[in-house]
């Protein structure tokens, strides 16, 4: 499991030759559906863009409680995680 200030990822390699998503975000940690669908959008497109770069790997994302950021911040903690998850 790798933690940054917004998100959470779990990761496992697989066998398969294509990248997947998963994405936790509860009503705990963001109370509005509006917060949650804007943290659900920015995964799915942060993980569009660099899904051929993700090959062989299954991603379970989760969104950690954040107050006030703006949706670049929030994409850019995302894939940092991932890329640290694809170099080990």
């Amino acid at each position: 499991m790798t933690r940054g200030k917004y998100w959470q990822v779990m990761a496992v390699k697989t066998s398969t030759p294509k990248a997947k998503l998963g994405l936790a975000i509860s009503k705990k940690v963001h109370r509005l559906a509006v917060e949650r669908n804007r943290f659900k959008r920015i995964a799915r497109e942060t993980f569009r863009l660099q899904q051929a770069h993700l090959k062989n790997w299954e991603f379970v994302v989760m969104a950690k409680h954040a107050k006030s950021a703006n949706n670049a911040t929030i994409a850019q903690d995302l894939l940092a995680l991932l890329n640290k998850v694809v170099a080990k």
